[in-house]
């Protein structure tokens, strides 16, 4: 078979393109065993076009063996470059398709707002956080009501609870800060005033989280430290 494809040195190479155009169509079917297959094949296709140009030149056929592998070396970085400028915006992601939320533990469910305007009045008795759906799946807001806290910032990690993955961990923590300091015992509610996004899994795959709220003193002597941990069904946004 090799020796068929190699009877001319652009064989291959043509059978590596047509090989690539037909992955990049393969992209548009929504399944995960498919979509990285497509990722790979045209690849080690091209590696196998580059390996025969090298048995060309050791059959000191050079000039056609230097230039299957050139060539297969060059188109190889260009579909690749193109590959990966597609995939940024790929609208499938199979973070969630595989994942059970476990029936034993207790979850919530965000609180579905549009608006700031939009937020309901919470009767809170003790330390919480609350989580938002903002705006669209995937898009979160939250609340936390702290009380006896020293000047400094809060900000969450969140982890997939059932591999204990840790999720968009800069997009939280940078965009999720919210600076408290209330040194009284009187529960105070502090409000996230912009948003973050959760970007593994697209929208209706709704998998298990735990939300852990760090705090993060102003003085810098002091260790950061964990406040709270509570658990929410989450879903990712679809870019």
């Amino acid at each position: 078979m090799l020796k068929i494809i190699n009877a001319k040195w652009y064989y291959s190479i043509v059978i590596s393109l047509l090989i690539s155009i037909i992955c990049l169509f393969g992209f548009s079917i929504p399944n995960q065993y498919i979509f990285y297959l497509c990722c790979y094949i045209p690849f080690l296709v091209f590696f196998v076009t580059i390996i025969l140009g090298i048995i060309r030149v050791f059959k000191k056929e050079y000039l056609t063996g230097i230039l299957q592998s050139c060539v297969a070396f060059i188109l190889a970085i260009i579909i690749f470059g193109f590959f990966s400028f597609f995939l940024m915006f790929y609208p499938n992601d199979f973070f969630a398709n595989n994942l059970e939320i476990p029936k034993n533990i207790k979850f919530e469910k965000p609180l579905e707002i549009i608006y700031e305007k939009d937020k309901p009045k919470i009767n809170v008795t003790k330390e919480d956080v609350i989580l938002y759906d903002y705006f669209q799946p995937g898009i979160y807001k939250y609340d936390i009501f702290l009380n006896g806290i020293e000047k400094g910032s809060v900000y969450l990690k969140i982890f997939e609870i059932t591999n204990n993955e840790l999720l968009s961990e800069k997009e939280i923590k940078e965009k999720g800060q919210i600076e408290v300091e209330n040194h009284t015992d009187k529960l105070k509610r502090f409000e996230l005033k912009g948003d973050f996004k959760i970007y593994e899994g697209d929208w209706g795959d709704f998998y298990g989280s735990r939300i852990e709220v760090w705090f993060k003193p102003q003085n810098i002597n002091k260790p950061e430290r964990k406040l709270l941990t509570k658990n929410y069904i989450v879903q990712g946004w679809m870019r």
